[in-house]
This record gives C-alpha cells, structure tokens and sequence, in this order.
C-alpha cells in the first residue's frame, strides 16, 4: 500500500483553512451580545466556575457554603449544579444582594491567602495581582446584574 503524504497534507491543510475561517467568523460576530443575551444564572455560571475569568477557584465546598451563609441548603454534586440551584432559589434582590455579599467574604478569605503568598514569594506577585483584577471585574459583573436583577412574584 502506497501512502502519499503531499495528498494528506493538502488535505489537512483545506481542513485547517476551514477552521480558521469558522474561528474567525465566530470572533467577529459571537462576541458582542453574549453577556446581554444570556441569563443572569449562565453568567454567574460561565464566571464564577472558570477561575481564568474571576480569578478564584470556588470549590464545591466553598459553593456549599455560600449558599448556606444565604439559607440555602444545596446537596453536594456537580458545582455547576449546585450554582445554580443557590441562584434558583433566589427570588428578591435583597436575597441577590446576600448571594453578593457571601461569595465577596467567600472571596476575601481567599484573596488573603494570595495576599499572604505575594508577600512571602515576592517574584509570584503579578500573578495574584491578575487574579485580583480578575475577582474585581468578576464583582462589577454582580454588580451590573444586581442593578438589573427583577424580583420574582411568590405565587
């Protein structure tokens, strides 16, 4: 059996041209509305469970906890899931404004340690200095949504 290699790679090459094109389409006209378009548990979500977009890594235990400092008792699974179900359970913004206010001290705990780590390894500062700018842009997030939250009727 003869393999030509030439047809291969041409045909690698027609595959990868087409990728490009998709990725770069996708750049162009994916971006723009997709905070607004999402609801607000989607982009607590897509934030608060990608440490490289809010800086922190929250845990399933950390998510248990939140939740619990709000009343809300989650089971222990999937940290997606237990997100959302705290963010279901909220109906009031006053209630949203404790979710805020409980991942923030959630948070702080955290940003201490980084604080403390910056301090004693000064050559790894500019990393946690990212992961705090992070966490700021993360909470002017919760922050926008806070003012846009509509609070649900109890039926």
């Amino acid at each position: 059996m003869d393999i030509n290699f030439d047809d291969i790679k041409k045909e690698f090459d027609a595959l990868k041209a087409v990728k490009d094109i998709k990725e770069e389409a996708c750049e162009i006209g994916c971006e723009t509305a997709e905070d607004e378009e999402s609801g607000f548990i989607e982009t607590i979500q897509k934030y608060m469970l990608a440490p490289v977009r809010c800086g922190i890594y929250f845990s399933r235990l950390d998510i248990k906890v939140i939740g619990l400092m709000i009343d809300e008792d989650v089971q222990v699974r999937e940290r997606k899931r237990m997100l959302r179900d705290i963010l279901r359970s909220i109906t009031s913004k006053e209630g949203f404004a404790a979710f805020i206010d409980a991942v923030d001290a959630t948070a702080k705990q955290k940003i201490a340690v980084y604080d403390e780590l910056a301090q004693n390894f000064p050559h790894s500062a500019k990393i946690f200095e990212g992961k705090k700018e992070a966490y700021e842009k993360f909470r002017k997030v919760l922050d926008k949504i806070l003012q846009n939250f509509e609070e649900v009727e109890q039926a």
